[in-house]
């Protein structure tokens, strides 16, 4: 009876993973890109580990998909994370930075290799 109430359970979990909703996704658009990012983890995390990045080069519809984080400051007691930063992506030396809005501007794709600014874009949300 005990394996049949687990089963049944089971069932019902795999439902419910079916029925929900998918991970939300957000769109900037840049001069020369399309990046989507995706959020993977569930509704009410402040941080998530599992952040997807796509991004498709408008000049060569060359894509890259990254797997990466959302960035915060953190408190004053330096452990809890307090304001939303961005998202951060690694691709061997090259590091990727989606903000969400820096100094008013709506979004920002920023590419870094080696401490030096490789790309810098700001575009808009859609």
């Amino acid at each position: 009876m005990k394996s049949l109430l687990a089963a049944f359970a089971l069932m019902l979990y795999a439902a419910a993973l079916q029925a929900a909703e998918p991970f939300p996704t957000s769109t900037l658009e840049t001069e020369n890109y399309v990046v989507e990012i995706t959020f993977g983890c569930p509704e009410g995390h402040v941080t998530c580990d599992r952040i997807t990045y796509k991004g498709v080069s408008k000049k060569t519809g060359k894509a890259l998909t990254l797997r990466g984080k959302t960035v915060h400051t953190t408190c004053a007691d330096g452990v809890t994370p307090c304001r939303f930063v961005g998202y951060a992506f690694q691709n061997g030396k090259h590091n990727y930075f989606v903000s969400e809005e820096l100094d008013g501007v709506n979004g920002v794709l920023s590419v870094r290799a080696q401490g030096k600014e490789i790309l810098l874009e700001r575009g808009k949300w859609k």
